[in-house]
């Protein structure tokens, strides 16, 4: 063989070999996208933006939430310290809700007096301010009463002086006897929403001040009030065990998110597996929910006898998700904090009171601990339930003393949000004869 025949050969053969190397790099993709795709249901691996038909109507509902001011001069330097040394992955696409938000009915005022009545009111002494509220006043028990009229929403509040009267007649109960009196407070004026029944409700100890406000008791015995928060949770991703791949994927999300909660309905004459991972909502103030209870002495002889104030806003929310989102990524939402775009929605001291009315601080340093997903319910009405990043850690102040944060940012990626794409979902087919 001569070298020009040799040179072609060799040249020949890499020619060949290259070829190979690239159809088996080829493959190997497609069979690690393919494996990567049943780890995901499909309206998780690619948004289906389908809470509404245009980009634009979704746009127009933007998260907008506000912020507590810092001290001038305090500096937004941040650290990340969490366990892994680093931002860890969080799921790219995720479920957001509409809420049923309702419009004023014409019988307003009477389901309002309906409700006054349950608390002990007078319904015919109803106060009207407005077309958008109802009050009732008891001067014997000393107790304000605010209904709005679009939503029934409400609240109960009681005089100071009455609150701090009551502790002659007795001692408030425990935390868990006042979350079972919370409960079925609520239960008896007619409040039920599974939202809620999955919920981690927390306590407070509350201490009434002589003008009226309230700050934080050190222990159950200086406590006049229990405050009951009603936390409320939703799902992120919801994997039926009737799609294809269904396993891999639960196992998978299981890895990243922790153990799902787990149903069994029957759709179509079948019994299917729904496996839900769950995200609490999370509202403008991280340590009280929307709907609170506080529980006090028993006032025999009085209706709501233990109940001093209820703070009742409730946002029904659709069971089934409307769509599916892509999100910013964590190490985005950080960088974005960083350049002051975040709301600083918590700074307190270690052990803080955090009751009393917040007052601005000095940060010198931002550590974060923390970086989590979880769904942002305002005070007021919402159109959509939709996602934040919470950054969380530890904050140093400029006396050197350390407090904790918490900052919230949306966490839809706005600028990626489409018209609605309709998917569909690889189901797999079972025997029609069977119930299970």
């Amino acid at each position: 063989m001569t070298l020009t025949e040799a040179a072609f050969w060799t040249k020949r053969f890499g020619v060949i070999i290259g070829g190979a190397v690239l159809v088996f790099v080829i493959l190997i993709l497609v069979i690690l996208s393919s494996s990567q795709s049943k780890n995901m249901p499909v309206e998780y691996l690619s948004a289906n933006f389908a809470c509404t038909e245009t980009k634009e109507e979704f746009l127009e509902n933007k998260l907008v939430i506000p912020s507590l001011k810092l001290s001038e001069g305090s500096e937004m330097l941040f650290e990340i310290e969490t366990d892994t040394g680093k931002i860890d992955s969080l799921p790219q696409i995720i479920n957001v809700y509409k809420f049923d938000n309702p419009v004023q009915s014409l019988s307003s005022q009477a389901d309002a007096k309906i409700l006054a009545k349950k608390m002990g009111f007078d319904p015919e002494g109803v106060i009207r301010r407005g077309t958008t509220s109802y009050v009732w006043i008891d001067r014997d028990t000393g107790r304000t009463l605010e209904i709005y009229a679009k939503n029934l929403n409400f609240t109960l509040k009681t005089d100071a002086s009455y609150i701090r009267k009551s502790l002659e007649l007795g001692s408030v109960p425990t935390e868990q006897q006042a979350k079972s009196k919370a409960v079925n407070t609520l239960r008896a004026l007619g409040f039920s929403s599974s939202d809620y029944a999955a919920g981690n409700h927390k306590t407070t100890l509350i201490d009434v001040n002589p003008d009226g406000s309230f700050s934080q008791a050190s222990s159950l015995s200086e406590a006049e009030l229990i405050r009951v928060d009603f936390k409320r949770s939703k799902s992120m991703i919801t994997v039926p065990s009737n799609i294809e791949g269904a396993e891999s994927m639960v196992n998978t999300l299981t890895r990243k998110l922790g153990e799902p909660t787990i149903e069994t309905p029957v759709i179509n004459d079948k019994k299917i597996t729904v496996s839900t991972f769950q995200t609490s909502v999370t509202t403008l103030e991280p340590n009280k929910a929307n709907i609170s209870v506080y529980v006090g002495v028993d006032r025999k002889g009085t209706t709501l006898s233990d109940i001093y104030q209820i703070d009742y806003t409730y946002w029904p929310i659709q069971e089934s998700s409307c769509g599916t989102y892509e999100l910013i990524s964590p190490q985005y939402a950080i960088q974005q904090v960083q350049e002051g775009n975040g709301s600083l929605i918590y700074l307190n001291n270690v052990n803080g009171d955090y009751v009393t009315e917040y007052i601005p601080k000095k940060v010198k340093k931002f550590t974060v601990f923390s970086i989590l997903i979880t769904y942002y319910e305002s005070p007021t009405e919402q159109e959509f339930l939709q996602p934040v990043y919470v950054i969380s850690g530890e904050a140093i102040f400029d006396n050197d003393t350390k407090g904790e944060f918490d900052f919230y940012y949306p966490a839809i990626n706005y600028s990626a949000v489409q018209n609605k794409i309709v998917q569909e979902e690889n189901i797999i087919e079972e025997d029609s004869n069977s119930l299970f």
